[in-house]
């Protein structure tokens, strides 16, 4: 839950109060910054062995289907305007209105995760084909990993935020688990550009 520090204006008159994140949410923030040096350095590895390829990148070999990726890519992204919206519900204590949007958030969440798990099952190469071969498997394998750890995370928030009343630490969790997935992504809108779109 985030804490209110309350001080007094210039005038004396009316305290003028400033929201600091809870415990939590700053333990969060440090874990995703380890998780960004993670995915950096699966970037730096990216543009290390394309530096270093003499010939097209990617491979001429390699079809992937830019516009399916895109509108997926795009619902993952209204994917964090719907856990915001859960976020706001449940700091004005509409819990059921909090549990609707975290439930939309899950069904855009899986739509994105099964048309990852499609694309695998459709495209015509494999992680031993070539370098973007193997990087598209592992970067678009660890993301999705995230995706599916961030949708367990929410059903079992569902699960408390249903359960019982007047629980003082929720608030701080659903305010966590929306850094997270806005984090997760922030990580895919960079996978997309620099695996589908950037040549």
């Amino acid at each position: 839950m985030s804490q209110t520090v309350t001080a007094r204006s210039e005038a004396g008159r009316e305290p003028i109060r400033f929201n600091r994140p809870s415990m939590l949410g700053v333990g969060t923030m440090v874990w995703l910054s380890s998780e960004l040096m993670f995915f950096s350095g699966l970037f730096a590895a990216y543009f290390t062995l394309r530096a270093n390829n003499h010939g097209p990148w990617p491979p001429a070999n390699i079809k992937l289907d830019v516009l399916q990726s895109g509108i997926f890519t795009i619902i993952l992204v209204l994917s964090s305007g719907t856990m915001q919206k859960a976020v706001w519900e449940i700091e004005h204590g509409r819990r059921r209105s909090a549990i609707r949007w975290i439930v939309m958030t899950i069904v855009m969440g899986s739509a994105f995760v099964g048309n990852q798990a499609y694309e695998w099952s459709r495209v015509a190469f494999a992680p031993s084909t070539n370098a973007f071969g193997s990087l598209f498997f592992v970067m678009t394998g660890l993301h999705g990993l995230h995706v599916i750890l961030g949708l367990v995370a929410m059903m079992f928030l569902i699960g408390r935020i249903a359960g019982r009343t007047n629980d003082p630490g929720e608030q701080a969790v659903v305010q966590s688990l929306s850094y997270y997935w806005h984090f997760v992504d922030v990580v895919w809108v960079a996978l997309y550009s620099v695996l589908f779109l950037v040549h």
